[in-house]
Parts: C-alpha cells; sequence; structure tokens
C-alpha cells in the first residue's frame, strides 16, 4: 500500500499531461526542401562543365538522374510526412520506409559528392 502511494505521489509531481498537439518533437527535422534547389544547381554545373566529351556527357546524365532520384525521393518522404501529419490513411510504416529511403539517398549524395571534392583537391595538388 506504501508503494502504490509512493507512487502516485511521483505521478502527480509530473505535473499535468500535455495534449499531443502542444508536444515538441524531440528531435528537429532538417529542411529537405532546399536539397533539390542545390543539387539542381550542381546539375546544371555539371552539365556545362562537362559539355566538351562523351563520356563526360555521359557522366553528366547519370549525375542529373541520380539527382532526380534524389528530389523524387526526398518530395515523397515529406509527402507521407505531411499525409500522415493531416490524418489523412497512410501506414506508419510506409512512412517510415519512405523516410528511411529519403534519408539513405540525401547519405549516398553526399558521399559521392565528398569524393568528387576530394578527387578534384588531388588533381589541384598535383603538379606539374
Amino acid at each position: 500500500m506504501q508503494a502504490g502511494l509512493e507512487a502516485l505521489g511521483a505521478v502527480q509531481s509530473l505535473g499535468a499531461v500535455q495534449p499531443v498537439g502542444a508536444m515538441r518533437p524531440l528531435v528537429e527535422a532538417p529542411d529537405l526542401s532546399q536539397i533539390g534547389a542545390t543539387a539542381g544547381a550542381m546539375a546544371n554545373a555539371m552539365a556545362s562543365a562537362t559539355a566538351s566529351s562523351p563520356t563526360a556527357d555521359v557522366f553528366g546524365r547519370l549525375m542529373s538522374r541520380g539527382i532526380e532520384d534524389l528530389n523524387a525521393s526526398v518530395s515523397s518522404a515529406e509527402s507521407a510526412m505531411s499525409q500522415l501529419a493531416t490524418g489523412k490513411a497512410v501506414e506508419l510504416q510506409d512512412v517510415m520506409i519512405s523516410l528511411e529511403r529519403a534519408r539513405i539517398s540525401v547519405q549516398a549524395f553526399v558521399q559521392v559528392r565528398n569524393k568528387l571534392v576530394e578527387s578534384y583537391q588531388d588533381l589541384m595538388r598535383m603538379q606539374l
């Protein structure tokens, strides 16, 4: 009986329970809206810089297609999140899968960008 009263006192000391809508998320969601604009600018820069040779054209098209896929996966994740937030009939596991696909796509894109920058820096360091 004493343990039950102590537990009740501990619960009462926590204060009032907030409704779900009033709670703040533990982790702020990243702003994914800028990825599409950045990716498009990179694709345009790469296309103009590599337009001289057939191999460069293939590489530019490959990068453009990858950027378009990245943008599509991020857009899909954002629409799934907004549908879930507005209460539409969408399964939570589908939203989570969409978010993970977008996260993996962004991470892969960042790794490719890092490798390209690293390769460029290696070329700049070479002595002629």
